[in-house]
């Protein structure tokens, strides 16, 4: 099961934005004491939507851009980008592992998508932070 806040950070949507999904049909979703709550199922038909794969890709290539535009030099960031040829299930547990890594640290931005056997991930921030998850991530 996923939070709004987990798919918020795996799309890179806003959990507003997502609400409005939510009114819209286009996200499916149950509420458990007053919190969002979603499945797989739901998060993969929700990803797989064209009008949502529009807008997640949007924010994805945003990230990358930013970071290649941005014109204040003075903090040590960086910005990872990975894909790798995985089953459904894998993946979204490779994003799940991110998700709550990320969670950890503060103004880290991570984004996940999935398209035709190949997961994509994006992880920007502070390059101590992203070492140390990166670390986690190789000595898993």
């Amino acid at each position: 099961m996923y939070t709004i806040e987990q798919l918020s950070i795996m799309t890179g949507l806003t959990t507003r934005t997502l609400r409005n999904y939510l009114k819209s049909n286009l996200l499916q979703g149950s509420k458990d004491t007053g919190f969002w709550k979603f499945t797989e199922q739901q998060v993969s038909e929700f990803i797989r939507h064209p009008s949502v794969q529009a807008s997640i890709q949007a924010k994805h290539h945003a990230i990358v851009y930013d970071f290649l535009a941005r014109q204040d030099n003075t903090k040590q960031e960086m910005c990872i980008l990975f894909d790798r040829v995985l089953g459904e299930f894998e993946a979204k547990k490779l994003a799940d592992f991110f998700c709550h890594a990320v969670n950890r640290f503060s103004h880290i931005r991570f984004v996940f998508s999935y398209e035709s056997g190949t997961a994509r991930y994006i992880l920007k921030g502070a390059e101590a932070d992203l070492i140390e998850i990166m670390k986690e991530f190789y000595s898993r």
